[in-house]
């Protein structure tokens, strides 16, 4: 999937290079320079590292409590299977995770919180993109009461007693196998979804990606372009989302497509539209997967081998039934 995914981003950067020109891409490079990258690829371990604090407060609340640092690595090492559909190769650290006595329903109930409160995050800073417009203000005060309004929802079992209900009725089948398995992870979720372990979730992960979205504003000041903040952050959230409702891997070609018309709608020159978005994704998603592969390194220096890329992308399916025996 890696390999796959690396070719096909190899193609969708040359086409947006020579469509936007390599002078332009080359010029954006220089301006940037090391000290603007290194500030780029800061932002990015920022993001990271911020993440990392969620995902431990998480497993800390489900009673897990491992080595700083080994725990650091495995959680950077499910990047290096960022490009996978819905990110799920990063369920990689599961498997590390069992060796710790960390069931995968743990561990996978902490992946679903972490991937839906991201959704809700982006889908909040994507609406300031309306902020400017006072046509659209409305829109995003409804946007916003909604998203809060059903936050506290979340804390509701009734999915968890209809599974069950099902599961019942179904009673020896694999349907039932598998809703039984669903509401044992939901079940865990609920846990993380409590309001008093809701809002410091929602708080780590905001601070994760107005980061990486300021990154993207600092990005564009280097090259001359004079968006607002509010366009950038939203430019930036919009694209991400686009990228994940495509279902491509990694969501190359959809992030950059969205992220370049978005631009040229704001006036950004073309050369500069289609350059912005290489920029943008060498610092931050293959800057990520970089950090899993050296974490996978470092893991197996240590004797501690990776497993098989097809067992990372379906743990749910290959290991609920151990989970929900540990459980």
């Amino acid at each position: 999937m890696l390999a796959i995914s690396l070719v096909l981003a190899a193609g969708v950067y040359l086409g947006f290079a020579l469509i936007g020109g390599l002078p332009t891409l080359r010029h954006l490079i220089n301006q940037l320079g090391v000290s603007g990258a290194a500030i780029l690829l800061a932002c990015s371990l920022a993001n990271y590292l911020l993440r990392f604090a969620r995902w431990a407060f998480y497993l800390r609340t489900l009673q897990h409590r491992l080595p700083g640092l080994r725990h650091l690595a495995y959680y950077l090492s499910g990047f290096a299977l960022t490009t996978t559909p819905g990110k799920a190769g990063e369920t990689i650290r599961s498997f590390y995770l069992k060796r710790h006595s960390v069931s995968y329903t743990d561990s996978l109930a902490c992946f679903f919180v972490e991937r839906f409160l991201d959704v809700v995050i982006i889908t909040l800073l994507a609406t300031l993109i309306f902020v400017s417009h006072r046509d659209y203000q409305l829109f995003v005060i409804l946007v916003l009461i909604t998203l809060l309004l059903l936050l506290p929802l979340l804390q509701s079992t009734l999915p968890l007693r209809l599974f069950r209900s099902l599961a019942q009725k179904l009673a020896n089948t694999r349907l039932a196998t598998l809703l039984t398995q669903t509401a044992t992870l939901l079940q865990q979720a609920h846990q993380l979804l409590l309001l008093r372990r809701l809002y410091p979730g929602l708080l780590l992960g905001a601070l994760a990606w107005l980061v990486q979205g300021l990154a993207f504003y600092y990005l564009l000041q280097i090259s001359g372009t004079t968006l607002s903040i509010n366009a950038a952050l939203g430019i930036y959230a919009l694209s991400l989302l686009a990228g994940a409702l495509s279902f491509i891997p990694g969501g190359i070609g959809a992030t950059e497509g969205v992220m370049a018309l978005l631009l040229l709608a704001h006036g950004v020159e073309r050369e500069m539209a289609f350059s912005l978005p290489i920029i943008n994704r060498i610092t931050t998603l293959w800057f990520a997967v970089a950090v899993g592969l050296l974490a996978n390194a470092l893991l197996a220096w240590r004797g501690i081998p990776a497993p098989d890329e097809e067992a990372c992308i379906k743990p749910a399916t290959s290991h609920t039934t151990e989970a929900g025996k540990a459980d």
